[in-house]
């Protein structure tokens, strides 16, 4: 069943992620002359209007919408996976997307990724909650939504699957890999068919002089224009954060107006910025500093995140690292050609600055290698990936940027080493399944329970649930010997046991299954009990959880 639904949610993450570039497309092509994002065709005051009315409208909405809706991108999704179960309500990601788009029609400098990956682990929580999955299957659903909106957005299906683990759960977790992979190559199929193949890069198949000393030189000038402009990227986020308090509308139209600035002089700057990129790459001149572009792509994009507008990072991101790659191609004269090197140099920069914004080494050259089909280029790129994530950390002790926005919030990002291992268990690897009974228990039912595996039995009155020992049960029966027992009873001409007048049953409280074994902890501390049946209510089954089981668990891990 979990692979099933993990086909859906790749499914429903897909058509999110396309039909949200499609939609975008129809809608800017409308306004903008050739495509959907050649704002430098517009007039200056249709550049410097139309931002700030996207803006507005941003604040019209924001302010009509009920507070608890607005929490919205990553960080949001992975304080959910941590303090709600992976509960994600629907209406967010609706918020989320509306608001995305606006932003983006309107040509402010975010991204459509994040949005997705929010849309795409909507759908995965939703599906959990409505089959009431395990929290472990949650997550998992969860990471083959985030999975799914990634591998659509670039369709780079290992790349998206990696991006769920190293970005959102901060660990790799291969026992349930199986599900988040066919979420990813599912949502890649259904890009490819609905988009086309996206061919962003034709690297030739050229030799790489890595160790001779002008590669060597300009690798290290790559990375410490990364490491510089991911420092500023969070920086400048890190000092806006602490205005939340600032009116909404205040900080959204502050966003707008400065959009609007800059974009009458910069108007490479406005929307996703990838044809930017894509002129580079067919040889034509920008009549601008690339370095120019790139600061103040950095500035813009840091400013409206960290104000609040509801966008991504993750292509920004890849456009700043571009625009930093070709600008430092263009500083070297390598022995490559010229063509193959600005492409080779705009591809690093791209995966440094992914991987050093959100500390995804792993993705960011897995997407590389899925983007341009060959594996050429891998060397090059962990030396800037390594020198330039290593930096960011030691210089700076800087992490992901959505770990430091979680941070912020004071909200942890990671748990112990105790709460971890309590996470990555599902609740019947430790349990003691029980069947359930009522309180008249035919003597035939008793004895055939002699027979048995099970330990213990959950005896039903009123509602309420006792935990008996089958062994004392059975006991129970040697006293016939002796005479008629008060607990003897006659139901339907057979004689039964009042199980809970034979024997003092232990009172036990029921909780739901999408409770995880942290969880679960938590709770016999806080009602101060020794155990707890966990109710799968889709499988109609009982499990007894104790304390002295998960002290056995944690031990032996």
């Amino acid at each position: 069943m979990l692979s099933g639904l993990a086909l859906v949610c790749g499914v429903l993450s897909s058509l999110a992620m396309t039909g949200m570039i499609e939609l975008l497309y129809w809608l800017s092509s409308t306004v903008l002359p050739s495509h959907s994002e050649n704002y430098e065709a517009l007039s200056p005051t249709v550049r410097f209007i139309l931002p700030v009315l996207a803006c507005a409208a941003l604040t019209i909405i924001w302010l009509l919408v009920p507070a608890k809706f607005l929490k919205v991108g990553i960080p949001y999704v992975v304080e959910r996976l941590n303090y709600h179960q992976g509960n994600l309500p629907l209406m967010n990601a609706f918020i989320q997307f509306v608001g995305a788009f606006i932003g983006l029609f309107g040509g402010l400098s975010i991204g459509k990724e994040g949005p997705a990956v929010h849309i795409g682990a909507t759908f995965g929580s939703i599906l959990a909650q409505r089959f009431r999955l395990s929290y472990i299957a949650v997550e998992t659903l969860v990471a083959c939504g985030v999975a799914g909106a990634i591998a659509a957005a670039f369709q780079t299906p290992l790349a998206g699957v990696l991006f769920a683990y190293e970005v959102i759960f901060h660990e790799y977790r291969l026992r349930l890999v199986l599900p988040v992979l066919l979420s990813s190559v599912v949502a890649t199929a259904i890009s490819q068919i609905i988009l086309g193949r996206i061919e962003v890069f034709e690297l030739e198949a050229v030799f790489l002089p890595l160790y001779q000393l002008d590669m060597l030189a300009a690798y290290a000038v790559l990375a410490l224009c990364i490491v510089v402009a991911s420092t500023l990227f969070y920086q400048v986020q890190r000092a806006l954060w602490r205005l939340g308090s600032v009116p909404l509308a205040a900080r959204f139209m502050t966003v707008g107006v400065l959009t609007g600035l800059v974009g009458l002089y910069l108007p490479q700057v406005l929307g996703g910025g990838y044809d930017t990129l894509n002129s580079l790459l067919q040889g034509d001149i920008l009549f601008v500093s690339l370095l120019g572009l790139a600061l103040a792509k950095v500035l813009l994009t840091s400013v409206s995140i960290g104000l609040g507008i509801p966008g991504g990072m993750v292509g920004p991101t890849f456009v700043i690292g571009g625009m930093l790659g070709a600008q430092v191609s263009f500083w070297f004269d390598t022995q490559i050609p010229v063509a193959a090197e600005l492409a080779l140099f705009v591809l690093l920069g791209m995966a440094g600055m992914m991987a050093t914004v959100f500390q995804a080494p792993l993705t960011a050259i897995v997407a590389m290698v899925e983007m341009t089909h060959t594996s050429v280029t891998i060397a090059p790129a962990i030396l800037v990936i390594v020198v330039s994530c290593t930096a960011v950390r030691l210089l700076f002790n800087q992490d992901s940027i959505f770990v430091e926005r979680l941070h912020s919030l004071g909200m942890v990002s990671e748990w112990s080493p105790v709460q971890r291992v309590l996470r990555q268990h599902d609740v019947r690897s430790v349990a003691s399944k029980v069947n359930n009974f009522p309180e008249l228990l035919h003597l035939e039912r008793v004895r055939d329970l002699a027979s048995g595996m099970i330990d213990y039995v959950s005896i039903e009155k009123s509602g309420h649930h006792f935990i008996v020992s089958v062994s004392e049960m059975v006991g129970k029966l040697k006293e016939l010997d002796l005479g008629p027992q008060p607990w003897l009873m006659v139901e339907g001409n057979r004689q039964a046991m009042d199980v809970l007048r034979a024997l003092p049953g232990t009172p036990v409280s029921v909780v739901d299954s999408s409770l995880s074994l942290a969880e679960l902890l938590s709770w016999l501390h806080r009602h101060k009990q020794h155990q707890v049946l966990v109710s799968f209510v889709q499988q109609q089954e009982l499990w007894l959880v104790t304390s002295q089981q998960l002290d056995q668990m944690l031990l032996k891990g």
